[in-house]
């Protein structure tokens, strides 16, 4: 499909889910939001990262069209793929990066930057391997843009690679979009290009492949003999990277409160441990160990507060404890406003040996979540 940046501009016009970036003579666009629905044209499924010349209006980076996971989409259900011969690679698990020509030296952008620590890494990568270098420039100077997948511990998704490096994980013609990695992957070798295992075979057996393997993604799917307005791509994810992934966004997007009352259930180590992204894990840990903390402190000070409950200095010593709580954690909380009656309520209730723990823990996830207490950012 040959798409220009008048094309494409006029195709997102007045549709929020898109947005056009400009960076210099390049324009970048891509879409803000990722659901099936949004791409409803075959322009809109070329929209996510394509980058065009703002003076000639014609592509100059051509990333991967938005393909979708099997049974994601009507055209990936499986009653349609199920008797196709498919060429399977393996899907790697880190940052898509594709280049671009700038002042005669190679670029590498991401699907909605021009630059971020990402591209850094992988121009670095580049600049490591002047044989690999010259063959991205090569390639961009004959209109074509090889795409790569940027795998690095670095930036670790769910999968934990032990290396840093760059796969070429196809080749576009930048006027048409055609695909080319297959009839071109052993030039592509020559060149000094790595690309991902690849191996054949119908949905079924490729589902049986990876149906008990662990740390794999799963596999991008292509038949190349569908032409018009794009080949047949799907993704297709082993159960392990399901389970994995969901517990990965699960705990990375996961409101503080939400964590809190992870450890109030007593779930929060079933959920690091499906976890393997050892960095988030230890952010989120660190959140955590702020906020139960915080939460001993008030059991503490109840259990402290409970022998002069209902006695004239009690109301007086209340403030201190509280004052002293504020002051012990404000370097960790932006916000720390403890409601004194939640905190007077638990040593009437632990003065009577109650179950003041649980009503302190109940009411310190009720002030997170109202944000009265509020981690700082960069805890």
């Amino acid at each position: 499909m040959k798409l220009t940046l008048e094309k494409a501009l006029k195709e997102i016009e007045g549709n929020r889910f898109f947005k056009a970036i400009e960076e210099g003579d390049l324009v970048k666009v891509s879409y803000r939001f990722n659901a099936p629905s949004v791409f409803d044209t075959p322009v809109k499924r070329e929209l996510r990262g394509i980058t065009f010349s703002r003076k000639t209006g014609e592509v100059v980076s051509r990333p991967f069209h938005k393909f979708f996971n099997v049974g994601e989409h009507q055209e990936t259900e499986e009653e349609k793929l199920s008797n196709r011969e498919f060429i399977a690679r393996e899907k790697l698990d880190g940052t898509m990066l594709h280049p671009v020509l700038i002042n005669g030296e190679v670029k590498l952008l991401t699907q909605k930057a021009f630059k971020n620590p990402q591209t850094e890494k992988g121009e670095e990568l580049l600049r490591r391997n002047e044989k690999l270098y010259r063959a991205v420039r090569e390639l961009l100077q004959r209109g074509y843009t090889p795409v790569f997948e940027l795998i690095s511990p670095k930036f670790q998704l769910v999968i934990p690679y032990d290396r840093e490096e760059l796969i070429l994980t196809e080749l576009r013609q930048n006027r048409t979009g055609n695909y080319l990695l297959e009839e071109r992957e052993n030039e592509l070798k020559e060149m000094g290009f790595k690309t991902p295992p690849k191996l054949t075979g119908k949905l079924n057996e490729l589902k049986r492949k990876i149906e008990n393997a662990e740390m794999i993604e799963g596999y991008v799917l292509k038949d190349l003999t569908v032409k018009e307005p794009f080949p047949l791509f799907a993704k297709l994810k082993s159960p392990w990277y399901h389970s994995h992934h969901y517990a990965f966004t699960y705990l990375h997007n996961i409101p503080d409160h939400k964590l809190f009352n992870l450890f109030l259930q007593g779930k929060a180590d079933d959920v690091f441990t499906a976890v393997l992204n050892r960095e988030l894990c230890q952010k989120k840990q660190k959140r955590l160990e702020k906020m139960v903390s915080l939460y001993r402190t008030l059991i503490d000070t109840a259990e402290k507060l409970s022998n002069v409950y209902g006695k004239p200095e009690f109301e007086v010593r209340l403030k201190e404890e509280l004052g002293k709580i504020k002051k012990k954690y404000s370097k960790d909380f932006s916000q720390l406003n403890i409601r004194e009656d939640y905190v007077k309520e638990a040593t009437r209730i632990a003065k009577k040996r109650g179950k003041f723990e649980n009503f302190l823990g109940t009411k310190l996830y009720t002030m997170l979540k109202a944000k009265e207490v509020v981690l700082k950012d960069n805890t």
